[in-house]
């Protein structure tokens, strides 16, 4: 009896921090962000899946005050909440980046920002499989067949997302076009001046090595040590993870809509893009499951 009654609390003062203490200290936070006075800490700002957690990471365990956000923008912060909505999924708590928002309009400090690129079809794959849970319904992952996974990638999945990711959020937020400068692709990673933001651009593909010497000198730090995170190969859909990149198998007309944008031909050479291509072509690139088309729902 006694050892039920301490598991009971135990739960209870669980449930109490989660629902009073937890959004408490959130709110702290994100009023000090709006309000205070403290530089605006560094921002690792970016389309989801593409590497963003593992800088994030390896900044807080090097001691840099930052925040990870992929949205900041009001206007695709509702737009997005509106479509979930619409679909009856809840949306998301996207007050840090509304307060990160109203600090950078307020403020005049300079601003940091780590941003992060990743080629578009395996981060759409990877996107795909961080939001099937959420977008797709309670089936328990392992139970999903792979040819399910494979006809909602193509049906439903919002595929523009990482295209037009930088103009409707990073743009819109600081005024900065990466596209207005080249991308020295092999680099691999770029810093950009304009105005108050220091935008530190990399790619994930980039080796480790070269990873933290890009972050060492936008940040003027002694060393970092890169830490992996959210990594889906380690994930509880890592099995169907694993089968459905063995077996889907992506129509041209795809592969060009993705390969042959603005995004992809600015931050990859056409050799690369090419070498991208022939690792996900098969055969012509024919699937059964066609492409309904590359909008689908806002769940990334």
């Amino acid at each position: 009896m006694k050892n039920y009654l301490i598991r009971a609390a135990g739960r209870f003062f669980k449930k109490l921090r989660k629902l009073l203490i937890v959004p408490g200290e959130r709110w702290i936070k994100r009023m000090g962000i709006r309000y205070g006075s403290d530089d605006i800490p560094v921002l690792v700002f970016q389309v989801g899946k593409v590497g963003s957690s593992t800088v994030y990471y390896s900044l807080i365990n090097a001691g840099i005050r930052c925040e990870h956000v992929h949205r900041i923008s009001p206007e695709n912060i509702k737009r997005i909440a509106d479509d979930r909505r619409q679909r009856g999924l809840p949306v998301k708590d996207e007050r840090l980046g509304l307060a990160l928002n109203g600090r950078l309009k307020r403020a005049n400090e300079k601003v940091r920002i780590i941003t992060m690129v990743r080629e578009p079809v395996g981060r759409n794959i990877s996107a795909f499989f961080q939001n099937l849970a959420d977008c797709y319904g309670k089936v328990p992952l392992h139970l999903i067949p792979v040819e399910e996974a494979i006809r909602r990638f193509f049906d439903e999945y919002p595929h523009h997302i990482v295209l037009e990711w930088f103009e409707a959020e990073l743009e819109r937020v600081t005024g900065v076009s990466l596209y207005d400068q080249p991308f020295p692709h092999q680099k691999q990673w770029m810093i950009i001046h304009e105005g108050r933001f220091e935008i530190l651009v990399l790619r994930v593909e980039a080796p480790d090595n070269i990873k933290s010497e890009a972050i060492k000198t936008f940040l003027n730090l002694p060393s970092i040590d890169l830490v992996r995170a959210n990594v889906g190969d380690v994930k509880v859909y890592a099995r169907l993870y694993e089968e459905f990149r063995t077996r889907i198998s992506l129509p041209e007309e795809y592969l060009n809509t993705m390969l042959e944008s603005k995004y992809a031909r600015h931050f990859y050479s056409v050799d690369e893009i090419a070498g991208i291509r022939a690792s996900y072509s098969d055969g012509g690139g024919s699937n059964n499951a066609g492409v309904a088309g590359v909008r689908g729902h806002e769940c990334a």
